[in-house]
């Protein structure tokens, strides 16, 4: 079998971090702005997903009210990736029924827009979950999470995939980035330095993964699109003839992509996932 890489473009958003509420909302704006351009303008970007939050629609619409139409045609194209949540919350500080809310509000902005809601429970920078999260997810539909926090590949034979299950007994199949979020954030605009650099981080990735199939995560906190990405990955593809697939992805094509070659002897993993990250 043929490895791909899937890379998934992607932003991390902060609302108020190092900078107040106000700056980052014009870094948003300016970001979901020149992303709808990069869409409309280049037809094989495949997709960009907004780390399935949906509040930063509702702070971008407050700025731009008058792109909603324009917003809404890409997030029905499948080309905007928004939910199922409605921000990225810390489930250590809030309550279970917070969380539920959380993705109910999330779920019924997305419907607003005419689409269901990404089907992946993506908690990407959440440090730590508690033991319930499979059942809350299980409740909405999710039989799948991606996460960065919580579990180390050591407690997972080694591995990034692995079945968790929570406190009821309640399974989602779970995916951990154990190259982080920001995994392939660095392909160059040069066709053979790009080559270098897939071959690079599948190698990495390809440590851990129980099947030929790598998440690499194309964005990190605040970044941008890329617009040379859809040139880049014909230029690798055909330079590497076969060696390994390069794939402009999404979450979900990932997930659905190792799921149809998992091995049966996956990791269970029960209870709330606190182990810190490995050096």
């Amino acid at each position: 079998m043929t490895p791909v890489l899937h890379v998934v473009s992607h932003t991390h958003w902060d609302r108020e971090w190092y900078l107040p509420f106000q700056s980052y909302r014009m870094m948003l704006v300016d970001n979901i702005d020149r992303t709808m351009d990069l869409l409309e303008s280049d037809p094989d970007f495949r997709a960009f997903h907004l780390d399935a939050q949906t509040v930063v629609i509702e702070d971008y619409l407050e700025i731009r009210p008058g792109n909603r139409a324009r917003l809404q045609k890409h997030i029905q194209s499948g080309r905007l990736i928004i939910g199922p949540f409605y921000l990225l919350n810390d489930q250590w500080l809030v309550s279970g029924e917070a969380i539920i809310r959380n993705l109910l509000l999330g779920h019924k902005i997305c419907r607003e827009f005419g689409v269901e809601p990404m089907q992946v429970g993506y908690v990407a920078d959440n440090f730590g979950h508690h033991s319930q999260i499979p059942q809350i997810l299980n409740g909405f539909g999710l039989d799948n999470a991606v996460l960065g926090r919580g579990v180390t590949p050591s407690s997972l034979n080694g591995k990034s995939e692995f079945i968790w299950e929570g406190a009821d007994g309640s399974k989602v199949f779970t995916h951990l980035m154990a190259c982080w979020y920001n995994s392939a954030y660095s392909f160059p605009d040069d066709s053979e330095k790009a080559v270098t650099y897939a071959k690079q981080i599948s190698a990495q990735m390809g440590q851990f993964a129980s099947v030929p199939h790598y998440l690499g995560m194309d964005g990190c906190d605040h970044l941008f699109a890329r617009p040379y990405l859809s040139r880049i990955f014909k230029d690798i593809n055909q330079a590497l003839n076969g060696e390994l697939e390069v794939r402009h992805s999404t979450l979900l094509e990932f997930i659905n992509s190792v799921r149809e070659n998992l091995p049966s002897d996956l990791k269970v993993y029960k209870g709330e996932l606190r182990e810190e990250k490995e050096a």
